[in-house]
């Protein structure tokens, strides 16, 4: 029921991100892991039991909702990494539709974040890269915040 009605909300709405535990509904229009990252910053747990709608899950959104101990994901687009994490961990998820991997955003090669953490297991090794990965792309995106 939260699965389907997390579903239209995001769909009527164009959130990227719905996420729903109990009463506290949680939505998004950033795209990537940036609000994933920014509420596990504040609140490690803060996705713990809840239902998640994600409109692209790559490895790296995967292993951030494992961390946070979400109990359901589903993703309009998961990648294989995600679904092979996923299965491998024993969390209940599901997708619209499967490929090979996320493409960037430039459409010209694999997604910096899934590629992040291509070869790790560890949910909190690779919230480590990816927050470390965040802040290098942050940089070369306005080069006045390097010190």
């Amino acid at each position: 029921m939260i699965l389907s009605r997390l579903k239209t909300i995001q769909n009527n709405a164009g959130y990227t991100l719905c996420a729903q535990k109990a009463q506290r509904l949680f939505v998004s229009h950033e795209r990537g892991i940036a609000p994933i990252m920014r509420q596990l910053a504040r609140e490690p747990l803060y996705f713990q039991d809840c239902v998640i709608v994600d409109r692209v899950i790559g490895k790296a959104a995967a292993m951030l909702y494992h961390r946070s101990q979400a109990a359901y994901i589903h993703a309009c687009l998961m990648s294989e990494g995600a679904k092979t994490y996923l299965q491998r961990h024993h969390i209940a998820f599901s997708y619209d539709e499967l490929c090979p991997y996320i493409i960037n955003r430039t459409h010209d090669g694999m997604c910096p974040m899934e590629a992040c953490v291509l070869d790790t297991e560890d949910a909190d090794k690779a919230y480590r890269a990816l927050k470390e990965k965040l802040a290098s792309l942050r940089l070369q995106i306005d080069p006045s915040e390097r010190m």
